[in-house]
């Protein structure tokens, strides 16, 4: 297990948070993943990611997403929850469809991407 909690209670066993690229605004991180989905960057992407990324067709689909309706202006004007440990956007049939982009807090106050990941 790693020593970096994230989540009371709650411990990882992948990347500790000294080696994880780290946001502190939604708006930051959304202009991370929007332009590595776009470039097709998934080595950054996955360096960022806490857990492994998804496939390459969930990726594709991301992709898909951003081109007929770009994330940073999707989510204009979000920002992170305060107070909140844990933080997803999309999934379940919503604006991503079922792809969901999970993020925790990490102890410092900024934000990781947890995974990225699918539904159905």
């Amino acid at each position: 297990m790693s020593a970096f909690p994230i989540i009371p209670g709650y411990e990882v066993e992948d990347k500790a948070v000294g080696d994880m690229k780290t946001f502190s605004n939604l708006h930051q991180a959304v202009c991370f993943i929007a332009a590595t989905v776009a470039s097709g960057d998934n080595g950054s992407l996955a360096e960022a990611c806490r857990e492994a990324l998804p496939p390459d067709w969930i990726l594709a689909r991301l992709r898909e997403q951003n081109t007929a309706t770009p994330l940073v202006g999707l989510y204009a004007g979000l920002e992170f929850p305060q107070g909140a440990h844990d933080f997803k956007l999309g999934g379940h049939d919503r604006e991503l469809g079922h792809i969901h982009i999970d993020f925790v807090r990490s102890g410092d106050g900024c934000w990781m991407i947890q995974r990225i990941w699918m539904c159905r």
